[in-house]
């Protein structure tokens, strides 16, 4: 079960000690990952972690935080992205309405991650192919990651607990990890679901990294969200460990910089996902916010 966070504590918080709330929230998140870089090297020969979450979940900042806390407790860590085994976009079989497949399953080259995670856990240094994405073409031969004994990689994506996935690793000896918001916010009369708030997180990113309006971000979004509960969400169940990627002070932040897009006329007000929740959380300036925290995947520095 979900629990929400009524915005009338969190601005209570705020007003008593700001920086320690800030601070507070991302110890919470950190100790999370502590946790589960603990239960990695205590369950014995784990040679990949499977990291998946949905969109604007967290997933990149996660594996990076692991990857550092595996290291100090002496393990080698690489991190390798599961869309680097994209096939190219023009060699996709169409989808039954005859649009391109960009989010399925069948995009991966199965046969490929084979060879290469086979090779690689064999003891040998291996190529892994790169996905040009401004190109849609995959790069052969493009990354070498070198063998370093008792290593761990991290595999990054939104299908690695897929099980026509997990048939290609070249091992069985893993640790499965979901990651996302699994909490969210409310006020007194409405609640934002987890996917609200990741829809809220992608609106901030995309009108500022990616010159997208609102209007465009909200309309894609029951298709991302249709291709998590088809492929994502069936497998979430039977992981090794959850992480809550909630940060309880982010919808302060996201209040402080969707008044500036406001005043810069890049979003309407009525256009913001739960404007009344998002519009009740007491502002706060993102100058506060830790460099290494997962809320600069959403926000500009």
């Amino acid at each position: 079960m979900y629990t929400y966070t009524n915005i009338k504590k969190i601005n209570k918080s705020v007003e008593r000690n700001l920086q320690k709330f800030v601070l507070d929230t991302e110890s919470t998140y950190r100790g999370q990952l502590f946790t589960v870089a603990n239960k990695i090297i205590a369950k014995n020969k784990v040679k990949i972690v499977l990291l998946a979450g949905p969109s604007c979940a967290g997933k990149t900042t996660t594996a990076k935080l692991i990857k550092q806390i595996l290291e100090l407790k002496g393990r080698e860590v690489q991190v390798i992205s599961m869309d680097d085994f994209f096939i190219d976009l023009d060699k996709r079989k169409k989808l039954p309405d005859g649009s391109i497949d960009y989010d399925s399953p069948e995009v991966l080259n199965y046969d490929l991650m084979k060879e290469c995670f086979s090779k690689l856990f064999s003891g040998q240094d291996t190529y892994f192919p790169e996905y040009d994405f401004k190109n849609s073409k995959s790069i052969p031969n493009s990354k070498l990651y070198k063998y370093k004994f008792n290593s761990i990689i991290i595999f990054e994506g939104i299908h690695v607990l897929n099980p026509k996935l997990l048939k290609n690793l070249g091992t069985k000896d893993y640790f499965r990890l979901y990651v996302s918001p699994l909490n969210s916010f409310k006020n007194d009369e409405h609640n934002m679901t987890t996917k609200d708030l990741r829809l809220l997180r992608r609106v901030v990113r995309d009108i500022k990294r990616r010159n997208t309006p609102a209007s465009k971000t909200m309309e894609i979004w029951p298709g991302v969200v249709d291709v998590e509960e088809k492929y994502i969400e069936p497998y979430r169940d039977d992981v090794d460990y959850y992480v809550d990627t909630i940060q309880e002070y982010e919808l302060g932040v996201y209040h402080n910089e969707l008044e500036q897009f406001i005043a810069e006329g890049k979003i309407k007000k009525e256009e913001i996902p739960f404007v009344d929740i998002v519009f009740g959380a007491t502002p706060i300036n993102k100058n506060l916010i830790p460099d290494t925290s997962l809320m600069w995947e959403f926000v500009d520095k």
